[in-house]
């Protein structure tokens, strides 16, 4: 297996705080990089240190062509891509920044358009790991962010490719640097890298797998991201002495086959001790559990731990949620974050309002009141103090409309025929989305069959999404995904959370039957499953584009796509990014942003 590996480091971004374990992190992974037999030309090494009295400035140019060199030849089986610096979370897409980051909205990369670029290049395999916070982004500059991506906008041809990511953290938290007290230095370890490198060089054997083909030891990518689940919380806990209320729980999304490794080595290594001091004493493990995590001592030998955190968003809790074991508890609740999930889950599953209007479509708003409604050929009635709008919509028609909140923020959602939707406003954030059929349309029937078990299976899905932990994984993807997948014609907001999670496992198949079965059934297709479809392009005047409604994208985390694909919006909104809220899960836009979106509308080139 021919291998490659770019690694980045980037000490100072911008007037960010320095930090200190950028550098010794780049280091380690390139000796484990050269231990593994990679060739020291097919290493490429970026970082922000310079001589003394010098400085250097890491560029997106500067990686982008390291890149581009590595997978030029079209040889390549795998490339690894590591960043140790700072990061931020704007729309829930993750950017890791560079030297001029902020003070220039594109020295930063964009790492979710950087990943949709490389399933359509020519390495079979490419695993990004990034050693940097994902917090939301604060100020004006931050938020403006754009990034860049990395690979270039060129298809190899083939099947879509293999992606991997590791981070560090889960979205909205940090990744920490702490002062290893076995230094004299006082020197700063960064957790996470050092938990990683010691997996990849087989300091942890249990993990290991023996490889068919070659007859060595290999660490294989789900095992890694089990046991750095299971590692990291621990290590931080331990660190600390349990000073520090986070525990970071990292995260991963791996879609490579069974087969996919990322290490080898020839025999197992005796597993090491922890670097940060003893096991925890049990006073220690009853501060731990207070903290959010749940340690099980039968397992102390081991050290090892379960984590009952925001990761109980992935897909084995998902199962079967029903309002019974949801209320009784069984979603885990250890920890204030797992409170908060459990309650946020059940708010989602709760409908409320009319469950129909006279015209057999509008807008229920809980949370927030609306001043205002804009549509292309339809008139609105705004009641019950703006809580509620009702919509006189054309029959079997769906069409954009911008509905403006008391605090001058503005949502554009699609207005369709024979459905209410609901939106819930939390801290001035959309954070949750409904489109179910009015009690007065032909499709109620259908709909009030599966209404609780839809309703509870959105509330926990879209709770977890906002948590950035929903995935399609594990023996119950296939069935879980399923059911979605019926659900979409009763409930097309679940088509949009579907969409984004056949995208993280690279099934575009799905999502285009997704596309196609609501554009026969509704005679539109949402913005967001058509971009994940591959149906938009940097043309405005297709053909398909009358059939895509809304305008823009409905899902937050659709926007760091747009440059992958090289989208084009329409006239007058090439920058509307930058008026969209940096922390809702669903688009919301500022003052500015309704300002625009306003005038494109009464303009009336856009459906």
């Amino acid at each position: 297996m021919k291998r490659a590996a770019v690694l980045i480091g980037v000490r100072k971004a911008s007037d960010l705080p320095e930090l200190q374990a950028v550098w010794d992190g780049v280091k380690g992974m390139e000796a484990w990089a050269l231990s593994q037999g990679i060739p020291r030309e097919l290493i490429k090494t970026i970082t922000d240190e310079a001589k003394p009295g010098e400085t250097k400035r890491v560029t997106p140019q500067e990686i982008k062509d390291a890149v581009n060199e590595l997978q030029k030849p079209g040889d390549l089986d795998q490339l690894i891509v590591y960043f140790a610096g700072h990061g931020v979370n704007v729309q829930y897409g993750e950017y890791w920044l560079l030297t001029d980051a902020i003070i220039d909205s594109d020295a930063a990369i964009n790492v979710k358009g950087s990943e949709e670029r490389a399933r359509y290049n020519a390495v079979p395999h490419v695993v990004f790991i990034s050693d940097a916070c994902r917090t939301a982004a604060e100020g004006i500059k931050a938020q403006g962010i754009l990034g860049s991506t990395i690979f270039r906008n060129q298809a190899a041809g083939g099947p879509e490719k293999t992606v991997d990511l590791f981070f560090a953290t889960l979205i909205g938290d940090p990744a920490l640097e702490i002062k290893d007290p076995n230094d004299s230095a006082q020197g700063f370890k960064a957790v996470y890298t050092e938990a990683l490198l010691e997996a990849l060089r087989g300091q942890h054997p249990e993990i290991a797998d023996r490889d068919d083909e070659t007859g060595m030891q290999v660490v294989r990518p789900r095992p890694l991201k089990k046991f750095l689940s299971k590692e990291l919380p621990i290590r931080v806990f331990m660190a600390t002495q349990g000073t520090n209320p986070r525990n970071q729980q990292p995260d991963a999304r791996v879609t490579s086959d069974d087969d996919a490794w990322l290490s080898s080595f020839s025999l197992p290594v005796g597993s090491s001790p922890p670097k940060f001091g003893p096991p925890p004493s049990i006073a220690a493990l009853e501060h731990a559990e207070l903290a959010g995590l749940a340690i099980s001592r039968s397992d102390l030998a081991t050290r090892s731990i379960l984590i009952a955190d925001r990761g109980t968003g992935d897909v084995e809790f998902l199962r079967m949620p029903t309002s019974e074991n949801i209320s009784r508890g069984d979603l885990d609740v250890f920890s204030a974050s797992n409170r908060r999930f459990k309650k946020e889950a059940l708010r989602n599953a709760t409908p409320f309002g009319p469950m129909h209007l006279e015209t057999g479509c509008g807008f229920k708003i809980r949370g927030a009141a609306v001043t205002a409604c804009l549509g292309k050929q339809i008139s609105f009635d705004i009641f019950d103090d703006g809580a509620l709008v009702r919509a006189h919509v054309p029959p079997h028609s769906a069409s954009s409309v911008l509905l403006t909140l008391k605090n001058g923020t503005g949502v554009l959602l699609p207005a369709i025929s024979e459905f209410l939707t609901s939106l819930t406003i939390d801290h001035d954030q959309l954070v949750d989305v409904t489109y179910e059929p009015s009690e007065n349309s032909n499709r109620w029937d259908d709909f009030r069959a599966q209404a609780d078990e839809i309703r509870q299976l959105r509330g926990v899905i879209a709770s977890a999404s906002r948590m950035g932990t929903f995935r399609l994984e594990g023996d119950d993807a296939a069935v879980l995904a399923r059911r979605m997948q019926i659900a979409k014609g009763i409930d097309p907001s679940l088509a949009l959370y579907a969409a984004h999670a056949y995208r993280d496992q690279g099934n575009r198949v799905r999502i285009r039957e997704m596309a196609e079965f609501m554009l026969g059934d509704l005679g539109v297709c949402f913005f967001d499953i058509a971009l994940l479809a591959g149906l938009l392009g940097d043309q405005l005047d297709g053909p398909e584009r009358q059939f895509i409604c809304p305008f823009l994208p409905m899902l937050s985390q659709s926007w760091a796509l747009l440059p992958a694909y090289e989208v084009a919006l329409p006239a007058g909104l090439k920058n509307i990014s930058r008026h969209v809220s940096p922390n809702s899960l669903w688009t919301l836009f500022n003052a500015d942003g309704v300002r625009l979106i306003s005038q494109v509308l009464e303009e009336g080139n856009v459906l």
